[in-house]
């Protein structure tokens, strides 16, 4: 379970107690960047900056917890170092 407050997070978004039963897992961290995303092709409204904090939260939270789930360092800016490509 999280340390992380997310009462009014499961408040106001019931369904999102499922981090809760996934945590410490890969599909945790899946969903918490899926929620994160705009998988609506724009017809999704986003969060609140408080819901969208919490969630930023959960993300941190979990990946300093299970670090063997963290796929960040992979992230690629568009070059083929991986670093800022130069303009």
């Amino acid at each position: 379970m999280p340390a992380t407050d997310t009462t009014s997070l499961y408040q106001s978004f019931p369904h999102l107690r499922e981090i809760d039963k996934l945590w410490g897992t890969r599909d945790a961290r899946d969903f918490i960047k899926t929620l994160m995303n705009d998988s609506r092709e724009g017809a999704r409204l986003g969060f609140s900056l408080e819901h969208a904090s919490t969630l930023f939260a959960l993300l941190i939270e979990h990946d300093e917890q299970f670090p063997q789930f963290d796929d960040s360092r992979d992230f690629n800016l568009g070059n083929e170092s991986g670093g800022l490509a130069n303009d």
